[in-house]
């Protein structure tokens, strides 16, 4: 006897990976700043120094990376099928912003830093190529679309408020787009930026507990 699986099943099953996938995605991020073995929010030289220090601590960390991007996508569908049922428009404003960060614009100069050390590469030599690829290349403007993407949480967060998503992630949501950014224009330590990020967590998946059960 073959079983047919029904659709509310089908979606109760969608609805909490999506919920999963809303806390694991910015969640991962989090863990990776708290646990970083060296000060991440530095630029340049000093930063190059501290991972090629850490360098055998990569693998492990760039795979918890790899587990955000994936979840990324659900993770911000989840939040904008909410955001868009309290208000439509603005919604899908936010939503169109949000997803650009999970379009890769811009090389991983991690995984950069990584090779050109175990190619023997010195830090000035790294730091140099480094800066070409974030400020020489043609497309090199896209990088700034990151910000273009905080700005799209802030319109889901403030969309969120008038959807069934209880109050205080949908402001969580508007707050943390603010923090992120902060920890690395001042250099802030590993701690600060986790938590940015945490709170972000706590937003998307309190947002995401507001999806429809079918």
């Amino acid at each position: 006897m073959t079983t047919v699986e029904t659709p509310s099943t089908t979606a109760g099953f969608s609805r909490y990976a999506m919920i999963v996938c809303a806390v694991v995605s910015p969640l991962a991020i989090a863990l990776s700043l708290l646990f970083a073995p060296f000060t991440v929010t530095t630029e340049g030289e000093p930063y190059i120094q501290g991972m090629i220090a850490n360098l055998d601590a990569y693998a492990l960390w760039s795979w918890v990376g790899a587990l955000s991007a994936v979840t990324l996508i659900p993770a911000l569908y989840a939040v904008s099928k909410v955001a868009r049922s309290g208000r439509p428009v603005l919604g899908l404003v936010g939503m169109i912003l949000a997803f650009i960060m999970a379009i890769p614009v811009s090389m991983n100069t991690d995984d950069v830093i990584y090779a050109a050390a175990k190619a023997g590469l010195d830090v000035p030599t790294t730091n140099k190529l480094i800066t070409q690829l974030e400020d020489g290349l043609p497309t090199s403007v896209l990088g700034f679309s990151f910000f273009l993407g905080l700005l799209g949480l802030v319109l889901l967060g403030i969309a969120a408020l008038s959807s069934d998503a209880p109050k205080w992630a949908a402001v969580a949501m508007i707050v943390a787009p603010f923090l992120i950014p902060i920890a690395w224009f001042a250099q802030l330590p590993n701690t600060v930026a986790g938590a940015a990020w945490i709170i972000f967590a706590a937003a998307s998946g309190g947002i995401a507990l507001a999806l429809p059960s079918r």
